[in-house]
This record gives structure tokens, sequence and C-alpha cells, in this order.
């Protein structure tokens, strides 16, 4: 791999999550702490799963949801791209309906910025593309020293789409 080729990058990866959308099912694929939501009438879902020490440790039952947001370890990843030749994708495929959101984010967002709070501006009237400048600048006022990427995707009553990234 270029990190391991070169000195100046040895360990250094980064994470991944990318979503396939048809107007029946999405699939999203992810490595390392990037995530991918659904958010309907149901609820705010995370389908991703971390790929993190910290998740690990909560998954395990050694460590709580709570104790997770402030673990001094929790930006370790156990798996991201680029660190080694091969490297395994985590893939969910998931059927999904007018109405729905798919958001996409990396931890500059989810780091900052709750599960509820997304929910709640995704509710909010307007246009995505509106939606997705206020959470990230939401992320960047609460401190936003990480990169933060965003993608909406609303698939609207009338079966057409609406989306916009950051």
């Amino acid at each position: 791999t270029h990190a391991k080729e070169n000195k100046d990058c040895q360990g250094m990866g980064t994470t991944v999550v990318a979503a396939i959308l048809t107007a029946d099912f999405i699939t999203f694929a992810h490595i390392g702490d990037s995530r991918g939501y659904l958010f309907n009438k149901s609820g705010f879902v995370q389908k991703t799963v971390d790929h993190s020490l910290v998740n690990e440790l909560v998954r395990t039952g050694q460590i709580t949801d709570e104790e997770a947001e402030h673990h001094p370890r929790k930006n370790v990843l156990l798996r991201a791209l680029g660190t080694e030749e091969c490297i395994s994708v985590d893939c969910i495929t998931i059927n999904w309906e007018q109405g729905n959101y798919v958001l996409l984010c990396s931890d500059g967002l989810s780091n900052k910025i709750s599960q509820v709070e997304m929910a709640e501006l995704l509710s909010e009237e307007g246009q995505v593309g509106d939606k997705v400048t206020k959470l990230v600048q939401t992320a960047n006022e609460r401190g936003g020293e990480d990169n933060i990427t965003v993608a909406v995707i609303y698939y609207s009553e009338d079966g057409s789409e609406d989306g916009c990234h950051i």
C-alpha cells in the first residue's frame, strides 16, 4: 500500500462509507468509523457498525455507550482503508421507501452531533442542501477539529431523490 511504501505515511489510513440506492433498497458499504444512517417514521438508526476499539469494548460489555463517548482511545480504528493490502468491507442491504432519508458521514459529524440532533435537523422544513449545511455548521460550532463530510439523500413522496453533500 502507499502507506507502507512511503515512510512519512506509515500507519496512515482512512475511513469510507458509501451507499448504492435503488427504488427499493439501499446497500451500505463501509470501513472504519464513518457511518450510514436511515431516517424515517420509525426513527433514526445507524445501519453501519464502527470498526473501532471503543465500539468493540461496548459490544462486549466492557464499557457503556456513555463511557464510549469520552473514552481516551475513541479514535483507535480496528479497520481502515489503506493500512493493509487486503481489507474486509462490511456491507448491509435494507429496504427503503418514499419519505426516507439516508445520511452518510465521517466521525467529524457523528462525534459532535448526537443521533437525536441529526434526526431533529433532518425533520425540519427546508431543502436537503440547507439541512446538510446546518449539520456541518453545528459540528463546526462545537469545535470541528476533525474533517466533516456529510451526504444526505431524501427519497421524496413523489418518488424522486434529492441530495446534497459537503
